[in-house]
C-alpha cells in the first residue's frame, strides 16, 4: 500500500484506518519509503519496487506477423536461459534454439525496464481495421502471465523492443 506522509486530512485518517494507505509521518524523507506490505512489514521506495517487478520475469514470449509476411515468434526462459526463435511464413520455416548467459540475461532485464515493458497497455488496436500485422507479448512472473497485444498500433517503445530481441536471438523479429 501506499506510504502518505505530511499531516494526514480526515479522509486520509479513514483510509489508514480502513488498511488502504499507511500514514509515513510529518517529515518527508528524501529517497524514503513510498509504499509498504502489511504482510512482511516491509517499506520501499518507487526504484526498487520496479526493479523488484522486473527482476521477478521468468520468461517472454513475442509474436509478431501479418497474413502476407509470416510471423516471427521468441520464447525466452530466463530461469533456464534458453531462447527459441522461428519464422513461419513464405514457405521458409526456420527454428533456432540457443543459450544466453547470466549477463545477457540480466541486461535484457534491464533493457526492458528502460522501455517500460510492464507498463504498456494491455491493448493497442487501431479501430475500423480487421486485418493487417498483429503483435503480442506475454511476460511471465510470479507464476502468472502479464498479456500485451496489438492490431496495426504499437507501444512508441517497440521499435526499442524489436532491437532488443534481435539483440538477444540473432535474427529478425519485426
Amino acid at each position: 500500500m501506499k506510504i502518505v506522509f505530511g499531516e494526514p486530512t480526515f479522509a486520509a485518517l479513514q483510509k489508514a484506518e480502513k488498511g488502504e494507505i499507511r500514514l509515513g509521518g510529518c517529515c518527508i524523507l528524501e529517497d524514503g519509503p513510498e509504499y509498504y506490505c502489511k504482510d512482511c512489514e516491509n517499506e520501499w521506495n518507487k526504484e526498487q519496487a520496479v526493479d523488484a517487478a522486473y527482476t521477478r520475469i521468468e520468461g517472454i514470449k513475442a509474436t509478431i506477423g501479418g497474413f502476407f509476411d509470416g510471423h516471427y515468434i521468441v520464447e525466452i526462459n530466463l530461469i533456464s536461459r534458453q531462447v527459441v526463435w522461428s519464422f513461419y511464413g513464405r514457405g521458409e520455416d526456420e527454428t533456432i534454439q540457443k543459450s544466453i548467459g547470466p549477463d545477457t540475461a540480466k541486461k535484457l532485464i534491464e533493457d526492458l525496464k528502460m522501455i517500460n515493458l510492464l507498463n504498456w497497455k494491455a491493448k493497442y488496436i487501431e479501430p475500423g481495421i480487421l486485418d493487417g500485422t498483429n503483435w503480442s507479448v506475454e511476460i511471465s512472473r510470479d507464476g502468472r502471465k502479464i498479456s500485451k497485444h496489438g492490431n496495426i498500433k504499437f507501444p512508441d517503445e517497440w521499435d526499442a523492443f524489436c532491437k532488443i530481441i534481435r539483440g538477444i536471438t540473432g535474427k529478425k523479429f519485426s
